[in-house]
């Protein structure tokens, strides 16, 4: 059975040199991921960005501004956070509650530790150099 591509929403938070990831171990990889999915049929990109980040990140982001967006299995929105509010690392998404596989982390990573790991999606990289 073939999915369809799914239009999908994430948050860049940046903040004193470092920016929000999602670890994800699955497999035995390590890699990281920005904190996003997928927009369901009654919400903007903009609001699914603004749920995504309370869900995976346990924040309530404001000031959002779109910074990027490409196709790739679907239509990817990314925002610029510029405040947020709330206790990092207390999201209580899907993710967190077991019926996936592999495990997810919230973490703070340096942007130039974050250019030279594995982190998707990829295309994300060019924004963080160029911004």
């Amino acid at each position: 059975m073939t999915r369809e591509p799914r239009d999908r929403a994430g948050v860049l938070l940046i903040e004193d040199g470092y920016i929000a990831l999602i670890e994800r171990i699955k497999d035995g990889r390590i890699y990281y991921v920005i904190p996003g999915g997928g927009i369901e049929p009654d919400e903007t990109p903009m609001e699914a960005a603004c749920r995504e980040a309370h869900e995976e990140l346990g924040v309530t982001v404001s000031s959002i501004q779109p910074c990027m967006m490409f196709e790739q299995k679907g239509v990817h929105h990314y925002f610029l956070v510029g405040k947020y509010e709330g206790t990092f690392g207390t999201g209580k998404g899907d993710e967190f509650t077991g019926h996936r596989s592999g495990s997810y982390r919230p973490v703070w990573m340096s942007l130039d530790e974050a250019l030279s790991t594995t982190l998707y999606p990829e295309q994300v990289k060019s924004f963080l150099v160029n911004r």
